[in-house]
């Protein structure tokens, strides 16, 4: 059944489009309305797109099979889940220095805590409060990078986690930060859509997301395209020191170079039975049926699921 319906829109408040996000039997989907329509979320398509021989792919089977054995899937699960509030925080975080230019750390302190707490309520487990403060803390690390990477590189900010739309292949998705900033410390100001990221490391795959996320934006708004795409990832720097950050990036040529070889892979899985794309309508029994009587079957959609939840809000 579908459940966890999100509103998806420029936190910024811009007038860009805004979608619903919805988990659909654990898979992430868009929806748009009206007309209904709806799409797979990028990252997921990207994963059920990937080449089995992929050594990418591999490695993180391998570090969740590494996990698993040592903590148990519920372990691996939670971490996840966990890990995963760190970017709805940051995303938070960069509307109140766009809007206030600061940051006040006892209101992210408190807010951190919050939710972090509720993440532990959700899963039906005793907040851990000495858990909670190393993540609080962790997580205004990762702020104070943000914070320091807009200082330093950042003219203006267009949006925060605005939706854009891949129509050719069914898929959606925010982008964590659409901004005019310098790609080196004394560079020009160019717009850029920018991937943040709380990760050890950037990898390939990283960037092969954050092309065809760029793609996917300047084909959603023509009127306001951006000639890099980009990866910031906020770290745990040494305290005492200014906080740093990571940040790649490569020109639009390069992204819709790298987007044009994804697509090509994602158009063959549209053609496949095992497509990336959801198929949500599901057939179900319903009624009672006597012996000797004929069952009742009917077929439920995702858009009556999706209105039925939308109706419960």
């Amino acid at each position: 059944m579908t459940n966890n319906l999100e509103i998806i829109k420029d936190l910024a408040g811009n007038q860009f489009k805004i979608l619903y996000r919805i988990n659909h039997r654990n898979q992430r989907i868009y929806i748009q309305e009206p007309p209904f329509m709806y799409y797979s979320g990028l990252t997921g398509a990207l994963s059920a797109s990937t080449l089995a021989g992929d050594p990418a792919k591999k490695r993180l089977q391998g570090w969740r099979e590494s996990f698993i054995n040592n903590f148990g899937k519920e372990s691996v699960n939670n971490y996840v889940d966990m890990t995963a509030e760190f970017g709805t925080l940051l995303h938070t975080a960069l509307v109140t220095i766009k809007e206030k230019g600061k940051i006040v750390w006892s209101e992210e302190r408190d807010k951190a805590t919050a939710t972090f707490e509720q993440a532990y309520i959700e899963q039906h487990k005793v907040p851990d409060l000495y858990v909670i403060d190393k993540m609080v803390y962790e997580y205004q690390k990762h702020v104070a990078s943000v914070l320091q990477f807009v200082y330093e590189r950042v003219d203006s900010i267009w949006g925060i986690e605005a939706p854009a739309i891949w129509k050719e292949y069914k898929i959606a998705t925010p982008i964590d930060l659409i901004c005019v900033c310098r790609q080196t410390p004394k560079g020009q100001f160019e717009p850029t859509c920018i991937n943040l990221k709380t990760s050890s490391q950037i990898t390939q795959s990283h960037m092969e997301q954050v092309a065809c996320e760029v793609v996917m934006w300047n084909d959603t708004y023509p009127d306001h395209t951006c000639v890099n795409s980009a990866i910031l990832r906020s770290k745990n720097w040494t305290e005492g020191k200014t906080p740093t950050y990571d940040y790649k990036y490569q020109t639009y040529r390069d992204s819709l170079n790298i987007a044009g070889k994804k697509a090509r892979l994602l158009e063959l899985c549209l053609d496949s039975d095992a497509s990336y794309y959801p198929k949500p309508d599901y057939k179900h029994f319903t009624g009672e049926t006597e012996i000797g009587g004929k069952p009742e079957i009917v077929v439920r959609t995702l858009e009556q699921e999706f209105l039925d939840t939308k109706g419960k809000k």
